[in-house]
């Protein structure tokens, strides 16, 4: 078989998988200190997918931020985590994701975050899909997003490397106005927050490959 069918059939596999896409395939593995619930969108409406630990030990690991979970779904155009902490010691997230294969780990310039005002604490039960989307609402309504603060890679203290994460991911929060660092101490950044960054629209990745692939085409002709 030439290299122009092969390249053809390839092409048509791809663009089958456009058309059959309802959204990206999401595979995360996040942690906080100290808490986050991880939420896609489906039918235009949001969806909780899963959080960690509500309480101060992780299952397993020593504390909540120990252990990373890891969450396989899809979304349609975004994902959101809300993020909250104990207000004590340090704070942040830190989550290795891909999206239909394209890596979006925390850090990636393309993540937003609003602060919600609302104070929660250890013992808090991870927010509804219902409340979630009332902020996103809000902030998107308000313009309300904003850049997060960017700290150091997996690896810095006072967490170490936190296993099952790539060192390419970093720790993130909100920023605060005159904190260099708000990753440390308790946190005035107005948690609870939530974090939000686009995902390839469906068909993306595929469409990415037909294009590479008609090309390599035009050029054995």
């Amino acid at each position: 078989m030439n290299s122009t069918l092969i390249l053809s059939i390839s092409a048509a596999a791809a663009l089958g998988a456009v058309s059959s896409a309802h959204g990206a395939l999401i595979h995360a593995t996040i942690t906080a200190d100290n808490h986050y619930a991880v939420y896609g969108v489906s039918g235009g409406s949001i969806f909780k997918v899963g959080g960690n630990e509500i309480g101060h030990s992780g299952s397993p690991g020593t504390y909540n931020w120990s252990r990373p979970e890891t969450w396989s779904f899809i979304t349609e155009n975004t994902l959101y985590i809300a993020a909250w902490s104990d207000d004590a010691v340090a704070q942040g997230l830190l989550a290795q994701l891909t999206a239909d294969g394209l890596p979006l780990h925390s850090g990636d310039a393309r993540w937003e975050v609003f602060t919600t005002g609302v104070d929660l604490d250890t013992g808090a039960p991870h927010p509804s899909a219902g409340t979630i989307t009332g902020f996103v609402n809000t902030a998107n309504t308000g313009g309300l997003w904003a850049s997060p603060f960017i700290g150091g890679n997996n690896g810095i203290a006072p967490w170490g490397t936190v296993p099952g994460i790539t060192s390419d991911a970093r720790w993130m929060w909100a920023n605060v106005a005159g904190d260099a660092n708000p990753l440390i101490g308790g946190s005035a950044a107005g948690e609870m927050l939530i974090f939000r960054v686009a995902v390839p629209t469906p068909g993306a990745a595929a469409m990415a490959g037909v294009a590479l692939m008609m090309g390599l085409r035009m050029r054995r002709r």
